[in-house]
């Protein structure tokens, strides 16, 4: 079995995994993730958060934006462009409308966000070692190359932690792996 079907096969069971939580689960461990991701140094240093916007049952991050913005951080949102993700700052979750594959992104065309913060990243599994199974579309994996030098850290529900993630050379392996029980610290 190749690499690539071994990849389409963990993200289906993956999904199915996690679509079982229930809304008051994801909602429980979303602030459980919160309170992890606040003690982050990267976090409490960075003025930029660069979040994904949730969909279906991932870590809600839609939720999490106005807490980051009341703490005084600048939050961007990302954008597909061309094939490839640009962040934009928004103010509120209500700047955005769903585009790209129905995702929530920015409505407004300001410049993209462009200073060193904080990317949180989605995906559906994720090892010890940083690598992560995202959805196949290596938006994430381009811009991570692209700003290698900005911390990254993937929002996760503890059932999504694996002994091992296929990874191949085009994808990029996170720093942290946030948790509602834990930080891991990758690589």
């Amino acid at each position: 079995m190749s690499q690539k079907i071994n990849k389409e096969e963990l993200r289906k069971v993956m999904r199915k995994k996690r679509n079982g939580l229930s809304l008051n689960e994801i909602y429980e461990q979303t602030d459980r993730c919160f309170e992890q991701l606040k003690s982050l140094p990267e976090f409490q240093e960075s003025e930029w958060i660069y979040s994904y916007l949730a969909i279906g049952s991932e870590v809600d991050t839609i939720s999490l934006i106005s807490r980051f913005i009341k703490m005084g951080k600048k939050v961007a949102a990302p954008k597909v462009e061309d094939d490839v993700i640009a962040f934009y700052e928004i103010n509120s979750i209500r700047e955005c409308r769903p585009g790209a594959y129905g995702i929530l992104e920015p409505a407004s065309y300001k410049a993209p966000a462009d200073e060193k913060g904080l990317i949180l990243l989605p995906g559906l599994a994720f090892d010890l070692h940083g690598n992560r199974l995202g959805y196949g579309g290596g938006f994430y994996d381009k811009y991570l190359k692209e700003h290698a030098d900005y911390p990254c850290a993937a929002l996760a529900f503890e059932l999504q932690i694996l002994d091992e993630v296929p990874a191949g050379k085009s994808d990029s392996p996170v720093d942290y792996i946030i948790t509602p029980e834990r930080i891991v610290t990758c690589q």
